[in-house]
């Protein structure tokens, strides 16, 4: 028996008109309005002298190198399979999401190692009012972009868009604890709580780092999605019971915007061609509906009594 194989209509849509439209002007907005919030907040932090500043502007300049490697990945993860790449180009996702996830722990590191040094020599500050009234309109504006490029990532399935997104919310987060730490330091008088908190901030941005890294990793790493995998097991052994079959060595891996499926349908020895070929057509649009996301679908036909074509 032959092998049968279909992708879903979903897949080839998220692989040209999704790409190239809506999250490529998401991208484009993400990385205007990155060298926008960059420039404010060395502004605020050459005005102030601010620790938890700098960290911000530290964690900015980091943001903008990551969205433009994001932004140039999510065009080359849009090209469609040629000979070179069969399989497409989306790992490149995975690689995107790593990279990004290096450069906001190497942003913390700096930021540690600064609050750490204005502990040492001692804390000025000045011109705090400007400094927060700059900081605080970063952080909105980023947070209006954060929620929309992590919706988009979402709902069209791009992890590029969805990790760029969340490096923004870090940026958020960031900049409301370079505003709590400056109130304090304003409001207490006591101006070691300004690199200390930037401190504790740059240790929750080499967490949420850490978080992209193991997502790329495991992305390069093939490694299946268990939610993914139990629906379709669910699917094969449901189909397989109606229909009288079996099926075994089945397989899932994610590309980037691609579920990749393949297993073995085993078949009666009498069983048509035709009919074999219905019947795994018929199981392809059940798993690809199972999984509701833009999928490849693989089915290797094989005897019942002579699995893996062994005569």
């Amino acid at each position: 028996m032959r092998n049968s194989s279909k992708v879903s209509t979903a897949s080839s849509q998220s692989s040209s008109v999704v790409p190239s439209a809506i999250l490529n002007r998401a991208m484009n907005l993400s990385l205007a309005i990155g060298f926008m919030m960059l420039a404010a907040k060395w502004a605020a932090y050459v005005l102030t002298g601010s620790s938890v500043i700098f960290s911000d502007a530290a964690e900015s300049v980091v943001h903008v190198i990551a969205v433009w490697f994001a932004w140039y990945a999510l065009r080359v993860g849009s090209k469609p399979p040629d000979e070179e790449h069969p399989y497409g180009h989306d790992k490149i996702s995975f690689m995107s999401a790593g990279v990004e996830g290096a450069l906001i722990c190497i942003a913390a590191i700096v930021i540690i190692a600064s609050a750490t040094e204005k502990l040492i020599v001692g804390v000025q500050l000045q011109k705090l009012d400007i400094g927060m009234s700059i900081t605080a309109g970063a952080a909105a504006v980023n947070l209006a972009l954060g929620t929309f490029l992590i919706r988009a990532g979402k709902r069209h399935q791009s992890l590029v868009v969805e990790a760029n997104g969340r490096h923004v919310m870090t940026d958020v987060w960031t900049s409301v604890g370079a505003l709590g730490g400056l109130f304090l330091a304003k409001w207490t008088g006591l101006l070691w709580l300004d690199p200390v908190i930037a401190m504790v901030f740059g240790a929750n941005i080499i967490r949420e780092g850490g978080k992209l890294i193991a997502l790329s990793v495991k992305g390069l790493m093939d490694s299946s999605d268990p939610k993914l995998l139990e629906r379709v097991h669910d699917t094969l052994a449901s189909f397989c019971t109606e229909y009288g079959c079996s099926y075994h060595r089945l397989r899932l891996r994610t590309s980037g915007t691609i579920v990749h499926v393949d297993y073995h349908l085993l078949l009666p020895d009498a069983t048509p061609m035709i009919e074999a070929h219905a019947l795994a057509t018929r199981l392809e649009d059940r798993v690809q509906a199972a999984i509701a996301l833009p999928s490849e679908v693989f089915t290797h036909l094989e005897s019942v009594t002579q699995p893996d074509g062994h005569v």
